[in-house]
C-alpha cells in the first residue's frame, strides 16, 4: 500500500515535467510576450524635442528632471534640455506622454533596469533618446540657427530704424490738424466775445 502511495506521489512529477509545454522559462534569456499596451521604460525622440518641459510639470511624482543632452536639435530647442526620468519613484502613468505637445515621448516595452544603486535607475536622455542626430548634423543645425537668428536680428533693428523715421512724421502730421483746429477757431472765439458785452448792455 505504501509502495503504491509512493509510485502515485512520483508519477505526477514525471507525468508534468515530460510535457512539451513551458511551465517556467529561463529569465532573462527568454522574455515573455508583452501586449501592446506596455508601459515599460520611456523612449525619447530627441530629433523632435523642443524642451518645453511639460513632461517634468505634469509628472505627479517629479521624477523628470530636464538636462543638457548634445545630440538634440538646436532649431527647436535652443537650450537643448531633454527629460531625464527616475525610474525609482516614476510610477508610468503616462501623463508625460499624453502631455507632450510634439509627441516625442512613448512607453516603450523595456522593462529590466535594475541596478546595484539607486543611481543606476536614473536614466539620462543618452540612454532614453532612439532618435538622435549625429555630432556633424548638430554642428550644421547649430551653424542654421546661428543664421536664422542674425537674419531675426538684423530685421528686428531695420523694424525698428524704420519705426523711429516714421514717428517724427506721424508727430508733425498729429500736430497740423491741431494748429489748423486752433486757427479756425480762432475768429469765432473772438466773434464770441465781442457779442457778449452788447448782449449786456442791450439788457
Amino acid at each position: 500500500m505504501l509502495k503504491r502511495k509512493m509510485i502515485k506521489n512520483f508519477g505526477w512529477p514525471l507525468k508534468t515535467a515530460m510535457r512539451e509545454t513551458e511551465v517556467t522559462r529561463l529569465y532573462p534569456e527568454v522574455m515573455m510576450e508583452l501586449p501592446e499596451n506596455e508601459r515599460g521604460i520611456h523612449e525619447l525622440d530627441a530629433t523632435t524635442c523642443i524642451g518645453c518641459a511639460s513632461c517634468a510639470r505634469v509628472c505627479p511624482n517629479s521624477c523628470i528632471e530636464m538636462v543638457h543632452f548634445k545630440f538634440g536639435n538646436p532649431l527647436k530647442n535652443k537650450k537643448m534640455q531633454f527629460p531625464q526620468i527616475d525610474f525609482g519613484r516614476c510610477m508610468f502613468c503616462g501623463l508625460c506622454v499624453d502631455e507632450c505637445p510634439v509627441e516625442c515621448l512613448k512607453m516603450g516595452k523595456k522593462v529590466v533596469m535594475a541596478g546595484w544603486e539607486r543611481k543606476d535607475i536614473v536614466k539620462s536622455p543618452d540612454f532614453l533618446a532612439t532618435k538622435r542626430f549625429t555630432a556633424k548634423e548638430v554642428a550644421d543645425l547649430e551653424a542654421e540657427a546661428k543664421r536664422v537668428a542674425a537674419e531675426k536680428a538684423v530685421a528686428a533693428a531695420a523694424k525698428k530704424a524704420s519705426a523711429a523715421k516714421e514717428a517724427p512724421a506721424k508727430e508733425g502730421a498729429a500736430k497740423k490738424p491741431a494748429k489748423e483746429g486752433a486757427a479756425a477757431n480762432g475768429p469765432a472765439k473772438k466773434a464770441a466775445a465781442e457779442a457778449k458785452p452788447k448782449e449786456g448792455g442791450a439788457a
